[in-house]
């Protein structure tokens, strides 16, 4: 099986289009059709059905996407492999991450990564907790950067600590300088991340006893810090969000008790990870090591 055709197939899959696929993997639509149906002549049944947008998988081909996604991931190591041993490195790793890494860290490590290996291809993916698991399992993401999954096996590579701050508007009296109290939160208007996206502070009220009254969710960093600005709530952000705000009319000081959240890479297996992905692994814990000593 050309595993080029099923590549192609999985793009038409993830686009819900074939013209969309088409644009961005250099074909036409009339040859990606007529890959479609060379997919389907050998596989005896068809792979894909038009719906109001487009077109989306039969439900056989449903049960077949995490295998075909392994076809085409298993692939790609091999020629990374290949490659790598005659001299020439090539090879493409997808990456999922947090919005605040892919802020602070991450353009770090490409830059680093890219002058070193430019013809190493990086795909970037963000999204929250929920979502890298998700990536990792179905064969989406090669690698993610964030919390550690609970829900799935994975390796897991350690690299820093991220303090979690509380976010307050300028008028709320203070009890210390220094630290915020966490009883604070207890029954306060609070504007939360979403559970997927935030699972570390809903940790934190749970082991805690805090029940606070949640008003607004948001998926994104800054409204949330907009809307403690204007008076609507306190929040829970990681410090480092919180460094891209710093012109925001809030204040900003660490929980007491003392909260943090583990951050580090993920990925399925060490030992069967691509050349490319190892490489880039190799980079990113030596910038953000370089990163840290510098803060």
């Amino acid at each position: 099986m050309d595993t080029k055709k099923l590549e192609t197939l999985l793009k038409v899959i993830e686009y819900g289009s074939i013209t969309k696929a088409g644009e961005d993997l250099g074909y036409t639509q009339s040859g990606i059709s007529h890959m479609i149906k060379s997919i389907e002549r050998d596989f005896g049944f068809p792979v894909l059905k038009r719906n109001r947008t487009g077109v989306e998988p039969t439900d056989d081909c449903k049960r077949m996407i995490p295998t075909l996604r392994q076809m085409v991931n298993w692939n790609e190591q091999l020629e990374q492999i290949i490659a790598s041993i005659n001299g020439i490195t090539i090879g493409k790793v997808r990456v999922g991450t947090f919005t605040s890494m892919s802020v602070h860290w991450i353009p770090k490590v490409i830059k680093a990564f890219q002058n070193q290996y430019p013809n190493i291809v990086i795909e970037l993916v963000e999204g929250g907790g929920q979502s890298l698991s998700y990536g990792i399992e179905n064969g989406l993401i090669d690698i993610g950067f964030g919390l550690r999954p609970t829900e799935i096996n994975v390796d897991w590579i350690p690299l820093f600590e991220d303090c979690l701050m509380a976010v307050i508007p300028r008028t709320f009296q203070l009890d210390s300088a220094e630290h915020f109290s966490i009883k604070h939160f207890d029954q306060s208007p609070f504007i939360a991340l979403p559970e997927y996206f935030d699972r570390e502070v809903q940790s934190v009220f749970e082991t805690h006893g805090i029940t606070p009254d949640i008003k607004f969710s948001s998926t994104d960093d800054y409204t949330i810090i907009s809307m403690v600005e204007q008076g609507l709530g306190l929040s829970i952000l990681p410090q480092m969000v919180l460094q891209g705000y710093i012109h925001c009319r809030v204040q900003t000081l660490p929980l007491e008790p003392y909260c943090k959240r583990q951050l580090g890479i993920v990925l399925p297996s060490i030992k069967n990870a691509s050349p490319a992905t190892e490489k880039f692994i190799e980079c990113a814990k030596k910038i953000i090591q370089i990163e840290k000593e510098n803060q």
